[in-house]
């Protein structure tokens, strides 16, 4: 199985990639892919085999309240959704999707808004992405069902018990990972980097089944919103056998 983690950013420069092979008694770790092109990437997603996984730190949609609220204001009579007279309620449908919303209960932060924060601009190269990679005849489930999913690094993190968030505490955690020295250093210094080995990390987690799935009752907002997946607690170390 390969796992391929990608931590993206709205420009190659900030966009990173991480590849394990796990094979056996070993998860080797190969050195990170930076400045990743949307070429390089499409390279990478689309050479994944039946049993592998992608993770990618990017929200795959927008908030149903939001895109419905936009097309309302484009039509030739502009409306608005909420009645309400602070709003908050309104802003707040608008603003958070409802993955974000259940993720927050088990993050050390609030997740960021896709619609209201800078990380629009890193959904819009994804969404252009996913339409290439459809394209290619590799359409992305964004429930995570298929071979790639949306994942969140910091989440995965909190949930797995690295709050400082260093390769030595990650090693620590699972010795079975195999790091080069010269892959050491660069996850080691570079926090792109890093970022992109959980992703990988988590990718794994869902590959074997150990990350939260939607309900019924999410199934069907994950489907046009997105889904962040969120490894069990204390998983990590099982990772390599599960």
């Amino acid at each position: 199985m390969r796992t391929v983690g990608v931590d993206l950013s709205a420009r190659p420069r900030r966009t990173a990639v991480s590849v394990i092979d796990w094979s056996g008694e070993r998860a080797v770790v190969h050195a990170p892919i930076l400045r990743c092109t949307d070429d390089r990437l499409l390279e990478l997603l689309t050479a994944l085999g039946e049993e592998d996984r992608a993770g990618v730190d990017c929200p795959f949609g927008w908030p149903v309240a939001f895109v419905e609220a936009m097309a309302a204001h484009a039509a030739p009579h502009p409306d608005w959704p909420g009645r309400d007279a602070a709003g908050d309620d309104d802003l707040r449908a608008l603003r958070y999707r409802r993955t974000d919303l259940l993720v927050a209960r088990h993050a050390p932060r609030f997740p960021l808004s896709v619609s209201f924060d800078k990380l629009g601009s890193v959904a819009a190269r994804w969404a252009r992405l996913q339409a290439r990679l459809a394209r290619l005849g590799h359409p992305v489930d964004r429930t995570g069902a298929g071979r790639v999913a949306e994942v969140y690094p910091a989440a995965a993190r909190h949930r797995w018990g690295l709050p400082l968030g260093t390769v030595d505490e990650l090693t620590a955690a699972a010795p079975w990972l195999h790091l080069s020295g010269t892959a050491r250093q660069t996850y080691a210094t570079d926090r792109d980097a890093y970022d992109a080995l959980i992703a990988s990390l988590t990718a794994r987690a869902i590959g074997v089944r150990r990350t939260a799935w939607p309900t019924a009752a999410d199934a069907g907002p994950a489907r046009t919103e997105g889904w962040i997946h969120l490894p069990e607690p204390d998983s990590l170390p099982g990772l390599l056998h599960d």
